[in-house]
């Protein structure tokens, strides 16, 4: 539930802090991790790389780093890949940081990883300390990739990145997609249990429909939910009145779409393509953006824990720098993305097996076009986002099904 997963993080949050107050001011030798101070050391011997994946990136960064162990086998004897939830990733490091014994070297993951972990001090702030090991940004984003990389202050390399939605997905049997926010409230009015959002902490959808709306509606600040979204809580709580359940999750949501029971839902780029590729969604699913499209960034970056070695400190640095490599990143585009976190990232330079997979999959006639329309922003802040949240389960989440 959302409740029990917000409690989770505010215990991460409050037992991190008591930590921190107990062992000292982050980088201090006494807190057991390395500052901003600590400078690389090319290793004499290979190192050993543990890797802690908090958003499901190795599926697209996973033979980057590999390919890295090949390339550099006096940097790297191997590489050992673990997964967490999102909410667990402070935790685990933080339980290494205070035993003095930092065993992970990277950490892959989205905003609410790196926000917290600001929060509680367990990030090396790699820019602008290390940036002559690192690769320079402003030769590889672009303007909106250079906005989301802001979110960061410093703590993580932009490694993912997405146009992502929100976007409405559909049977093709449907007549007069909804293309505003006004028209899918009378969809929905009309079809009542037949439209849903996946609750937006737990979805990456969720999260893109709650953040576009303040731009649609006219909202006086879309960067604040607290005093800048009157508009989108009132229509949210319309918008309810005709959906019988809000799904705990994104796959959730894709199940009951993929079976008929929903018959509309809001998705984002990488769903669309993935479910229809695994037979989730039915093959001849169609997607349409809004009228007035404003889409949502989306990516995850790469974070460096407090506590590495210098030795490692170098090698992850190298790493990060592959990981954003222009070819390796057009290697991604077979994950459903469509966008890179490297503007210089070319399908050409991904190879004939990424270009089959876009002709297949990727709606060539449909998503080239459509990125160039609408409005790009990018998302809010990790502690706004977690505002909009709690005043989402609030307003909204907390009425389902009365």
């Amino acid at each position: 539930m959302i409740t029990r997963r917000k409690a989770r993080l505010l215990s991460i949050l409050s037992v991190g802090a008591i930590a921190l107050t107990a062992c000292g001011a982050p980088g201090s030798p006494s807190d057991g991790g390395a500052s901003t101070s600590v400078q690389p050391t090319k290793p004499s011997s290979p190192v050993s790389l543990t890797i802690l994946d908090g958003a499901g990136d190795l599926v697209g960064s996973k033979p980057i780093i590999e390919q890295f162990v090949k390339d550099h086998p006096d940097l790297v004897s191997g590489v050992n890949y673990q997964t967490a939830s999102a909410p667990d990733v402070a935790g685990k490091i933080k339980t290494q940081q205070s035993a003095g014994s930092v065993d992970i070297s990277l950490v892959l993951g989205g905003p609410d990883i790196l926000g917290a972990g600001e929060a509680l001090g367990l990030f090396v702030q790699q820019f602008p300390a290390y940036v002559s090991s690192l690769p320079d940004l402003n030769s590889i984003q672009d303007k909106q990739m250079q906005s989301f990389q802001a979110l960061a202050n410093g703590y993580g390399v932009l490694v993912r990145y997405e146009q992502s939605g929100p976007i409405l997905a559909h049977a093709p049997s449907l007549a007069d997609v909804p293309a505003s926010p006004q028209e899918l409230l009378d969809w929905a009015k009309a079809n009542p249990g037949k439209f849903a959002y996946a609750q937006p902490p737990n979805s990456g959808p969720g999260r893109s429909f709650l953040q576009s709306l303040p731009y649609m509606l006219g909202d006086k600040d879309p960067s604040d939910p607290t005093k800048g979204w009157d508009k989108t809580w009132a229509y949210l709580d319309e918008l309810g009145k005709y959906i019988h359940s809000y799904p705990a999750s994104s796959t959730i949501l894709n199940q009951q779409f993929g079976v008929g029971e929903l018959k509309l839902i809001p998705t984002i780029i990488g769903m669309d393509i993935n479910n229809r590729k695994s037979g989730g969604w039915p093959a001849d699913s169609e997607v349409s953006t809004f009228a007035d499209q404003n889409w949502i960034t989306d990516g995850h970056f790469s974070m460096i824990p407090k506590g590495v070695s210098p030795k490692v400190l170098y090698v992850v640095l190298a790493l990060e720098k592959s990981i954003v490599d222009a070819k390796n990143q057009a290697g991604t585009l077979n994950t459903g993305a469509l966008t890179t976190a490297n503007k210089n990232a070319t399908v050409a330079a991904a190879g004939a097996d990424v270009k089959s997979f876009l002709d297949k999959w990727g709606r060539p006639d449909f998503y080239p076009a459509a990125l160039k329309r609408g409005t790009i922003h990018a998302p809010l802040t990790s502690e706004k986002l977690q505002e909009a949240f709690d005043l989402w389960q609030r307003k909204v989440g907390s009425k389902a099904g009365g």
